[in-house]
């Protein structure tokens, strides 16, 4: 019977013992996300300092940039035009109907594109399906992953949602998918589907690899954004046939968005690399490029948005357009060698000679 006491007992203490961990863990996130945090510990602390729970992407770059500018108190802006609801401070903003008490629930939402929508519609998801932002009209084209069926999920990782517990400025270093996760990975499939791979086969590839980003060739358009009021949120115009394109954080050319906004009259104009989920498998032609200096973003002024960018030099642009305005080098044309005399018969030539020589003494000794 003691026996059976003492199990008991060191039971208990073993259940008082976890659930005291587990809630001692829960409580390092600090934040209340639902009930979450009870099963997700990590995600729920790492979650705290991710952009979805910060924001501090689009924020950081206006005090940057713009708000720094027009002297704008982005605290008090933020308030003003309610920018925190896209925000997601809890789990179920994106995790739409799961509740901890009952487990995941049966009437948990899946996350789909339209999850992300809710937020990104703006300059990411409206353009990835083909729309302009808001989906207020049609795009040139959609993105080919999403021609193919893919979605936000299928290239961008947990750890990017989540957060992976580091604290970053915006999205350029936050966001670690790229095109060479699938597209450089032999025998990579994505929903059932044989990724199409990297080949220095292809001559573009082989003359601009690790000069170019595969966006600057595969971005089939990309958005340029004029009239951003924002003193009152309204004129902001966006254009898709305008393409630029500059030096990336990591030294590669990739697309430049710009963006031009105004405030009590005053105008602020900025460019980023930016990739706007425009991809097509059909890349650009030399000519795109190289015959407009305008798409090297030639006389481009004004600020660049993060960390390491640049505009490329007009040194640079010049030669890039001059090498291809340039006639092709051709060949000197070899030098034609003398016609060869048909052979005749041999010693043709001679009794010919003999003949006539017969002829002409017979001629005169006749006369003689």
């Amino acid at each position: 019977m003691n026996i059976v006491k003492n199990v008991l007992v060191l039971l208990i203490a073993g259940v008082l013992s976890v659930s005291l961990a587990c809630t001692s863990v829960a409580e390092e996130a600090t934040t209340d996300f639902g009930g979450c945090e009870m099963c997700h510990p990590q995600i729920a602390e790492n979650f705290t300092t991710s952009l979805h729970y910060t924001g501090a992407g689009m924020m950081g770059e206006y005090t940057k940039y713009s708000a720094k500018a027009f002297d704008i108190d982005m605290d008090d802006y933020y308030s003003t035009w309610h920018c925190a609801k896209c925000h997601a401070a809890t789990c179920d903003k994106c995790h739409v109907g799961y509740e901890a008490k009952m487990g995941h629930g049966d009437q948990a939402q899946e996350i789909t594109i339209d999850t992300c929508d809710a937020c990104h519609y703006k300059k990411q998801t409206a353009t990835f399906v083909g729309d302009l932002p808001v989906h207020k009209s049609k795009g040139p084209h959609a993105d080919i992953h999403y021609e193919k069926g893919l979605t936000c999920t299928d290239c961008h990782n947990a750890n990017e949602m989540h957060g992976d517990g580091n604290t970053y400025a915006s999205q350029l270093e936050a966001v670690t998918t790229t095109c060479e996760d699938c597209h450089n990975n032999p025998g990579k499939t994505v929903k059932g589907m044989t990724v199409t791979q990297y080949s220095t086969d292809v001559g573009a590839h082989a003359m601009h690899e690790d000069k170019l980003d595969c966006t600057a060739c595969h971005t089939g358009w990309q958005l340029t954004c004029t009239n951003c009021h924002l003193d009152t949120r309204k004129g902001t115009q966006f254009v898709a046939d305008e393409f630029r394109l500059g030096v990336g954080s990591d030294g590669k050319i990739r697309p430049f968005m710009k963006m031009e906004t105004m405030y009590n009259n005053a105008t602020n104009v900025a460019y980023g690399e930016w990739f706007s989920h425009t991809v097509t498998d059909k890349a650009k032609d030399c000519a795109f490029c190289h015959e407009n200096p305008e798409v090297f973003c030639e006389g481009c002024e004004g600020e660049i948005l993060g960390e390491g960018g640049s505009f490329i030099s007009q040194e640079k642009i010049d030669h890039l357009t001059e090498i291809f305005a340039a006639p092709p080098k051709t060949e000197a044309p070899a030098a034609e060698a003398p016609e060869e005399e048909t052979p005749g018969s041999p010693g043709f030539g001679i009794i010919t000679a003999f003949l006539g020589l017969f002829l002409v003494m017979f001629y005169l000794a006749k006369r003689r």
